[in-house]
C-alpha cells in the first residue's frame, strides 16, 4: 500500500522535477507527499478500526450465537424433564388407582365374606334355636311323662290307702 502510494506521488511530482519549476512546486509536491501520506495514515487506521470492529461483531455474533445454543439446550432439557416428570405423574396416578381399584376389591371381598358369615351365623342360630325348641319339646314331653307317670303313682298309691291313711 505505501509502495503504491509512493509510486503515485513520485509520478505526480516527477513532472514537476522535468520541467525545473521553482521551489514552490517541490513545496507542493511535499505537501502532497505529506497530505498522501497523512491519507494513507487515515486509511490504515480506519481500516483497522473496522477490522476490529468486525473482530468485535463476530465475536458479539459468536457469544450470541452460542447464547442462543445454550438457551435451546437448556430449553430442551427443561421440557424434556418436565416431559419426564408429567411421565412420571402419570405413572403414580396409576399406580395410586390400581391401589384405590384393588382397595375397594379387598372391601368387596370383606363385605361378602361378612354376608357370608352373617348368613352362617344365621343358620347356625337358626339351628341352635331349632334344636333348643326340640330339646324344650323333649323335655317338655319328658316332664310331662314323668308328671303323668307321678300322678299314676299317687293315684295308685291313694288307690291302695284305707280312708283313714289319707
Amino acid at each position: 500500500m505505501k509502495r503504491e502510494i509512493f509510486t503515485l506521488l513520485l509520478l505526480t511530482t516527477l513532472p514537476a522535477f522535468a520541467q525545473e519549476q521553482a521551489p514552490v512546486n517541490l513545496d507542493n509536491g511535499i505537501a502532497r507527499m505529506q497530505a498522501l501520506e497523512s491519507n494513507a495514515e487515515h486509511e490504515r487506521v480506519v481500516q483497522q478500526q473496522q477490522a476490529e470492529a468486525d473482530r468485535r461483531r463476530q465475536r458479539q455474533q459468536a457469544a450470541a450465537a452460542e447464547r442462543k445454543r445454550s438457551e435451546a439446550h437448556a430449553a430442551a432439557q427443561a421440557q424434556a424433564n418436565r416431559e419426564r416428570q408429567a411421565a412420571v405423574n402419570r405413572q403414580r396416578a396409576i399406580e395410586d388407582q390400581d391401589r384405590s381399584y384393588e382397595n375397594r376389591y379387598k372391601e368387596l371381598q370383606l363385605k361378602r365374606l361378612e354376608a357370608q358369615v352373617a348368613r352362617e351365623n344365621d343358620r347356625i342360630n337358626a339351628d341352635l334355636a331349632r334344636s333348643k325348641a326340640e330339646t324344650d319339646a323333649v323335655q317338655s314331653q319328658a316332664d310331662a311323662n314323668r308328671n303323668v307317670s307321678k300322678g299314676v303313682e299317687k293315684n295308685l298309691k291313694d288307690a291302695n290307702r284305707h280312708w283313714w291313711e289319707k
